[in-house]
């Protein structure tokens, strides 16, 4: 595991283990035990947060295989819980397109990520844009 992913509290915290990480993919084990709701499926922020971690983290890899490092935020996201996930489920990210430059000359990633059940059905679809901020640019986006 990467050392900036094992500082993302959240990651340790919910019991995410990192299966897949390269520049096309990046695949989380969830487990349900740690992040049930009150209806005893998956807490929806827990679902949120495997799938908006394996983007972050699918963006570093992508990152590292150009050569550049920088800070990582999420711009923007948005999700469809589809069904209650009753177990355990894999998050899973991908890039929708090739990274691209802002007019700031921050790295621009649009990621496709969602987790599935045990069964290989989508419990809930997310679509987010990072950042790599470039260093003189970090507040602008």
């Amino acid at each position: 595991m990467a050392p900036k992913l094992e500082k993302v509290e959240p990651y340790r915290s919910l019991g995410f283990r990192e299966t897949v990480a390269t520049a096309e993919r990046v695949e989380f084990e969830v487990p349900l035990a740690g992040n049930r709701n009150d209806k005893g499926t998956a807490f929806g922020g827990s679902l949120f947060s495997a799938m908006a971690l394996a983007g972050w983290r699918l963006c570093e890899k992508t990152a590292a295989s150009m050569g550049i490092s920088g800070d990582i935020v999420v711009k923007h996201s948005r999700i469809d819980f589809v069904r209650p996930a009753q177990a355990d489920v894999l998050a899973v990210a991908t890039h929708r397109h090739p990274p691209s430059r802002t007019k700031h000359g921050n790295l621009a990633f649009d990621v496709s990520a969602e987790t599935l059940d045990t069964d290989g059905r989508l419990c809930a679809a997310m679509y987010a844009t990072f950042r790599l901020l470039a260093a003189s640019d970090k507040k602008k986006e």
